[in-house]
């Protein structure tokens, strides 16, 4: 206990409690498992999020995980603070593809419906309006959990060689791959399209072709060589084209050959 007191003691370093706190309910003979909460500086009820784990341990390095992005502080409090909250049913969906359940569980396995009632959906009803607030909570949780956006990517935005040119000793460090069957052949060959960059951040997409049939659509063939996100490879080819998509100019390579 002393060690996970610790733990989250350093995890809340940096993180505040003015707009309220994340809370981990204490576990009880009658409720077994750990669970989180928002609660709120306000007049809003506590938020019930979802169950953690049956250990206190568990429960708090689960909550931490969740909350990894958050600037919130992370705290535990006794579960008779949270009993009167267990029987609402305010929080229950009454129409709908979810209709009969919680709106926790709805947030969990479609994030985005509640974000929709959150923001667009209108009731007709004063008794909806406390799952549209409810909804608006989780939002306000959605926003708080999220990783923080990536900046824009910033391009040179210039094409690199003419079409049919060949470009020689390109070294590039390899940023994205996707893997992929190719349709036009009956058995599985495994593809791999790579997004590359080089050191100006000119950004550069070529296909490495099977180089034999793979037993399932989901894995390389063994004689295939596997490129992966990280990789630094020198290579000739030749320029089959450019395109821009979203401001960002790529040119498009083939007959590539390692060097």
């Amino acid at each position: 206990m002393a060690r996970v007191t610790a733990t989250v003691a350093t995890f809340n370093s940096g993180r505040t409690s003015e707009n309220g706190f994340y809370a981990i309910s204490i576990a009880t003979p009658y409720r077994r498992y750990y669970a989180l909460w928002r609660i709120f500086a306000d007049e809003r009820p506590p938020l019930f999020i979802r169950t953690l784990a049956d250990t206190f341990v568990m429960a708090a390095g689960k909550a931490m995980d969740l909350l990894k992005y958050c600037k919130v502080t992370l705290k535990w409090v006794d579960n008779t603070f949270f009993i009167p909250y267990y029987e609402q049913t305010y929080d229950t969906l009454t129409f709908g593809k979810y209709r009969g359940k919680r709106i926790a569980e709805v947030y969990y396995i479609d994030p985005n419906y509640v974000l929709w009632m959150a923001n667009r959906f209108e009731p007709e009803k004063k008794k909806l309006l406390k799952l549209k607030e409810t909804a608006q909570c989780f939002a306000v949780v959605h926003a708080e959990l999220s990783p923080p956006r990536r900046p824009a990517y910033r391009s040179p935005s210039r094409y690199i060689g003419e079409k049919g040119k060949k470009l020689e000793a390109l070294q590039l460090k390899i940023l994205y791959v996707k893997q992929q069957v190719d349709t036009y052949k009956p058995d599985f060959y495994i593809d791999q399209r790579i997004l590359a960059a080089d050191s100006q951040g000119n950004r550069y997409t070529f296909t490495e072709k099977a180089a034999g049939r793979s037993q399932t659509p989901k894995a390389l063939s063994c004689f295939s060589r596997q490129l992966s996100p990280g990789m630094e490879i020198t290579l000739s080819a030749r320029v089959m084209g450019h395109y821009e998509s979203q401001g960002v100019k790529y040119t498009r390579l083939g007959y590539v050959k390692y060097g």
